[in-house]
């Protein structure tokens, strides 16, 4: 168990712990019950009257309750932890950001400094303008009319007119995604410098319209006009659809600011498999839905697939968890077994991130003729070690069944 507490000015007491530590803190019976309903930590009391041990799980970030502060540090650095969560196959601008973030152990912070530097990027010289469709009832005829629209809302009335046409305006989704990130980092970074950055940044986006927050936003098609916002779109994907990041108001009694490193870390394995397993043939599949019985009423959803026509080639299952776990190996290697049977296959694939655990190589099913392999994947090292991990990983995946 690590202790690391300060008292900040507004007289807030931070704590700090790695993910899946212990801490041992002094606090209410609300403010406990409190962190125990939202469930992001584990909380139980302690031997020592008025303190609760607090442990940490799949979860990195900032939590706040009451006058507490909890600051989980997740075991990789955190550039890396951005980088993994906002995969991009372009890894340049990420090199570069490793060497401004430093040392930094702050989830909140390094997303805000790494959406400031890449913002800035993006919007210089000037935000990129590009044509934007309008359906609009209007009395100045431009652009194409909307007859069937006009005579079943204005049958019998000239004016206005129902019209489709085409602005050339500022006002893209690229910058309105840009502009809802920019406000809701803005919004709940502690750095007043950053805070201001960011602002400055959102208004530069003056009369773009924010993308609703939680909405998907479409995938892009990067040309030399807009590919300086590659980073800085692959970064707030993740602020605005909020998939792998809960902000403040997805908690009703604190207010959390944290990545979900079991999501991130199945959607980078399932993103870097697809490049990799992809340039063979066929198709990568993420969470494809089917079924283990006749019936149709046992769902199963593998993490990824790989599938050549209607015939599945391959299965695999990225685990963000310690092999101490209670679920580890036997739970795991059931599922992998009930994939297997279901998708005719004779050998699967476990993909644990490498947490420091001895991970068993593999292990074959008795009476099934089933091989579950198991294989750790360093995610802790450069860009570059991570590119030669996830090509050693498409080779187990691909390697025939013993």
């Amino acid at each position: 168990m690590r202790l690391a507490t300060t008292l900040r000015a507004d007289h807030l007491r931070q704590y700090s712990l790695s993910e899946y530590e212990s801490v041992d803190i002094e606090i209410g019976p609300k403010v406990a019950a409190d962190m125990h309903a939202d469930g992001h930590v584990s909380v139980a009391p302690s031997l020592a009257p008025g303190f609760h041990t607090i442990k940490a799980k799949h979860k990195v970030g900032v939590l706040r309750y009451g006058g507490v502060e909890l600051r989980i540090v997740p075991k990789v650095a955190v550039s890396r932890l951005l980088y993994l969560a906002s995969y991009s196959h372009d890894s340049s601008a990420w090199e570069e950001l490793d060497t401004l973030l430093g040392a930094a152990d702050d989830p909140l912070s390094a997303l805000a400094h790494a959406l400031a530097y890449h913002g800035e990027a993006a919007l210089r010289p000037t935000p990129i303008q590009g044509y934007v469709t309008h359906e609009e009832a209007e009395r100045r005829l431009r652009g194409r009319v909307l007859f069937d629209r006009q005579l079943s809302r204005r049958a019998g009335i000239q004016l206005p007119i129902e019209l489709r046409y085409d602005e050339y305006e500022v006002n893209v989704v690229e910058n309105r995604v840009l502009k809802t990130a920019f406000g809701l980092v803005e919004r709940h970074t502690p750095d007043p410098a950053l805070s201001r950055r960011l602002a400055h940044l959102r208004f530069r986006l003056d009369g773009v319209e924010p993308w609703p927050t939680g909405m998907s936003v479409p995938a892009f098609h990067f040309t030399r006009l807009n590919d300086r916002y590659r980073a800085s779109l692959a970064l707030a994907r993740l602020i605005v659809e909020q998939g792998s990041l809960e902000f403040p108001d997805r908690t009703q009694r604190g207010s959390a600011f944290l990545f979900n490193m079991n999501h991130v870390f199945e959607k980078y394995v399932e993103a870097e498999l697809r490049r990799a397993l992809e340039s063979r043939g066929g198709r990568v599949v993420g969470q494809r839905q089917t079924f283990l019985d006749e019936a149709d009423t046992v769902a199963m959803k593998p993490d990824v697939t790989w599938w050549s026509g209607d015939h599945c080639l391959a299965v695999i299952d990225a685990k963000y968890k310690r092999a101490t776990s209670d679920d580890f190996p036997n739970a795991d290697a059931y599922q992998m077994l009930a994939y297997c049977t279901r998708l005719g296959l004779r050998r699967g694939v476990l993909v644990y991130a490498d947490l420091g655990d001895t991970i068993h190589d593999s292990t074959t099913i008795r009476n099934a003729g089933v091989e579950i392999v198991t294989t750790a994947l360093d995610i802790s090292g450069s860009i570059d070690d991570l590119r030669a991990n996830v090509t050693a990983l498409a080779k187990v995946v691909t390697a025939p069944a013993s």
